[in-house]
């Protein structure tokens, strides 16, 4: 199953039509033609970073033949990293445009995914949201004061200031 990031525009409201739906993980067509797949989705600074990369790497492989196996390596590695980071670009752009974060949905293709966020708007609807249930201590005595119990890593913030 894949992850899709729900965002929608910055003046429409919580369930609005023109939600995008980007899926979140690898892209073949970005592994394969990275430049135009970076173009099509409008990401112009990475196409152009992209482009002149590929023309050094290509200059490079013929003044340097000895070496042109690093270098095919290295661009096939570059596309790569194209393919997995490509949809997360997107994602960013869109929340630099002033787009919200709406939901995660896991689902096997698009069209699930734009079926059970819109299904879930409408239940929304209906429905008021209530508070999850408390368990244990949490019921009991509220939620933990900050900076109680051991710290996470090496450094405890408590002391912020």
């Amino acid at each position: 199953m894949a992850s899709y990031v729900v965002l929608t525009p910055p003046d429409g409201c919580e369930k609005d039509e023109r939600a995008a739906l980007i899926r979140d993980g690898f892209s073949l067509l970005a592994l394969i033609v990275p430049v135009i797949w970076l173009l099509w989705n409008r990401l112009w600074f990475a196409a152009i970073m992209l482009l002149l990369l590929s023309v050094a790497i290509a200059v490079a492989i013929s003044q340097l033949p000895a070496w042109s196996t690093v270098f095919t390596v290295s661009s096939v590695m570059i596309s790569l990293f194209v393919a997995l980071e490509g949809n997360n670009w997107r994602i960013a752009k869109k929340e630099r445009q002033g787009w919200d974060l709406r939901a995660v949905i896991d689902a096997p293709d698009h069209a699930t995914a734009e079926e059970i966020f819109f299904s879930a708007a409408a239940q929304t609807n209906q429905q008021k949201p209530r508070p999850a249930p408390a368990f244990g201590k949490e019921a009991a005595t509220g939620p933990a004061p900050v900076g109680s119990g051991p710290a996470l890593g090496l450094l405890d913030y408590e002391n912020r200031g």
